[in-house]
């Protein structure tokens, strides 16, 4: 028997951080003004709205593919979770926080590694 990748709480939780993230970004630059200077909120912004994106689609293919059992009850999956909860933390500070792009940018850090360790599990 096999566990779907996105029935496991890290990845649920993942998905809803890297939305949070999402939004964040999207508030940020509703107030940025245009610019073409690699170095302003906006261009960095968007740079941050792509890559959340990127993640969000990396961690919908996970989401398909299935995991053993025992890899989904495993340590691996554990040190996941925790590496969610505290990408999930992050989104919360910086969603209640005044937004900068670099609170966004450690955030979606964060959440970026997680989606590397759960794209990383092994699959059937």
């Amino acid at each position: 028997m096999a566990t779907k990748v996105k029935t496991l709480g890290a990845w649920i939780q993942t998905r809803n951080t890297l939305i949070e993230n999402l939004s964040s970004t999207l508030e940020l630059l509703e107030t940025a003004p245009f610019s073409d200077d690699p170095n302003s909120n906006f261009v960095r912004g968007n740079a941050q709205v792509d890559r959340i994106q990127d993640q969000l689609r990396e961690l919908a293919l996970a989401g398909l593919k299935r995991v053993d059992d025992a890899i989904a009850s495993g340590d691996l999956v554990k040190a996941i979770s925790d590496l969610s909860k505290g990408a999930k933390k992050e989104a919360d500070r910086i969603k209640q926080a005044t937004k900068t792009i670099e609170a966004i940018t450690r955030g979606v850090d964060l959440v970026a590694g997680v989606v590397t360790r759960i794209a990383g599990l092994p699959f059937l």
